[in-house]
């Protein structure tokens, strides 16, 4: 006589799935034996739960909540069992004893028995009160009732896979719908805007100099660690300017990229979507920088921590390059990346504000261009912006850019900033207040990204002219990151009148041939 073997199924069945689904389910179906899933549980218990917690769809939460993942998890756990078929979502809802139907009890159920602390006593209760569960979350016709041995065979297996699929894809979960429903708000109203930021978190190693050392001579300084890269800094800009920022990154799961989360997670930036890669290190750039805050930078020799094309596959990755309202891209991460990132945006309908960094200086290969028309600004110094054709100085690389589509080029330089388009030439000049360049893009990208999510419309003369004035409102003698301004510090420096007041606007000349 042949026996049915739920684990051998189970087994069998991993072979063609995605391991990262088949280890969630694994965790899942431990939990569910004895007293199920609880806070309590998850504090007390000898199981590596740390799979789970790592989900990107449980730190969102969290990230949004104010809670910790451990907290997190249950909460998320519930909302994604709500959205499984009726019969799989009464089996994992009495096995993980989550307690969805505590709200609105159904008649004739008896819910301490269905919740009970035993997972035995649990599976019992459910098949005999199978028709009438079903009928409480409106089923007219339930599937014939199993025993308590069928019930642990294909039943059990499939209802902990949808589980598991949806928990490790993030496939259509909206997470931050399901923060505002538990803290009492309207789901589909939206706080503030949603901004990813596609680029290199690393540590910078700073050195403060009186003057830059000549070979066989030395100079007094200073000497600090701080998180940087030109990604970290523009969602730690955008998160001053209290957006809701998310952060595209990798890093090495070593003391340093722990640092960076850390700090990340104080400045209210999204960490759910950064890459950990285990036994790499955490990219380190050493940068010597004189008192006045001008900087000379060594970069990182090794192979960088770079995403790859197949990290951007995620459903979460997609949801968040599609559904955000803006996206900003550096060019610290591999060009065809930057590719593929242009490509996903350019599909999200609404489409979200993209963004581009020319930082690093990079040349822009062929297969790039034709997604250049789905860039809506493209920001950078007019060293970055000749850089990206070769051979080409500022002014040729722009036309360049505006005739493959970019909508408008915003050139920093010192601390005003030219825009051209394809019709119009805006100059916006203003007394500066700080002599370093260094975070003047990132505080320029992360205005003008304000004023485009907030304002809902495409940039004017008034928002060139709010974001420039972002680049002096930074506060001097800190780290990048640190020196971002917030709205208020903008505000104020618009209202002392140190930007000057009259912007230059001109008809754009004829294109060179």
């Amino acid at each position: 006589m042949t026996r049915n073997h739920p684990q051998r199924r189970a087994d069998s069945l991993a072979a063609t799935q995605d391991p990262g689904m088949v280890a969630v389910r694994g965790i899942l179906t431990r939990l569910r034996k004895r007293s199920g899933l609880s806070l309590d549980r998850l504090a007390s218990t000898e199981i590596d739960t740390t799979t789970l917690l790592q989900l990107s769809v449980v730190r969102r939460y969290a990230h949004l909540s104010g809670m910790t993942t451990a907290a997190a998890l249950p909460k998320v756990i519930s909302h994604v069992a709500r959205r499984l078929p009726p019969t799989q979502q009464l089996i994992v809802d009495a096995e993980l004893r989550l307690g969805l139907l505590r709200d609105l009890p159904p008649a004739g159920i008896d819910l301490d028995r269905l919740y009970g602390p035993d997972l035995g006593e649990r599976r019992r209760y459910l098949t005999e009160q199978w028709q009438r569960l079903h009928h409480a979350l409106l089923v007219a016709e339930p599937p014939a009732a199993p025993t308590v041995r069928t019930l642990r065979d294909n039943p059990e297996v499939r209802a902990f896979t949808a589980l598991a699929e949806l928990l490790s894809s993030g496939s259509e979960l909206d997470i931050a719908g399901m923060a505002r429903l538990d803290a009492g708000h309207d789901p589909a109203a939206r706080s503030c805007p949603t901004v990813a930021v596609v680029g290199d978190a690393a540590t910078d190693q700073i050195n403060v100099v009186e003057s830059f050392p000549v070979p066989g001579a030395s100079s007094w300084g200073d000497f600090r660690r701080h998180p940087g890269g030109k990604g970290l800094n523009r969602a730690v800009a955008l998160a001053r300017l209290g957006l809701d920022a998310r952060l595209i990154a990798a890093i090495g799961a070593d003391e340093d990229g722990r640092a960076i989360e850390s700090y990340l997670r104080d400045r209210h930036v999204d960490t759910s979507l950064l890459k950990v890669i285990l036994g790499a290190h955490t990219p380190v750039a050493t940068v010597i920088m004189l008192l006045t805050g001008e900087s000379a930078s060594i970069a990182f020799k090794q192979d960088r921590l770079r995403l790859s094309a197949a990290d951007l596959d995620s459903a979460a990755m997609r949801q968040a390059l599609t559904c955000s309202d803006a996206v900003v891209v550096t060019f610290e991460q591999a060009i065809d990346v930057v590719a593929e990132v242009l490509a996903i945006v350019d599909i999200g309908r609404p489409r979200p504000w993209l963004i581009v960094n020319a930082s690093p200086p990079t040349v822009l290969p062929g297969h790039l261009h034709e997604h250049l028309a789905a860039v809506d600004y493209l920001v950078g110094t007019a060293e970055e912006v000749a850089a990206t054709w070769p051979g080409s100085s500022c002014e040729v690389s722009t036309e360049r850019l505006l005739r493959r589509g970019v909508g408008a080029v915003c050139i920093v330089d010192g601390f005003g900033c030219t825009i051209r388009s394809s019709t119009i030439e805006l100059r916006v000049p203003h007394v500066s207040l700080r002599d370093s360049s260094a975070g003047a893009s990132s505080a320029f990208s992360a205005a003008l990204v304000y004023r485009l999510t907030t304002t809902k419309r495409a940039a004017q003369e008034a928002d060139f002219r709010w974001a420039t004035a972002a680049i002096s409102a930074r506060s001097p003698g800190r780290d990048i990151p640190e020196s971002m301004p917030s709205v208020s510090r903008i505000d104020r420096f618009l209202d002392s009148g140190n930007l000057n007041e009259h912007s230059v606007i001109g008809e754009k000349p004829d294109r060179p041939g």
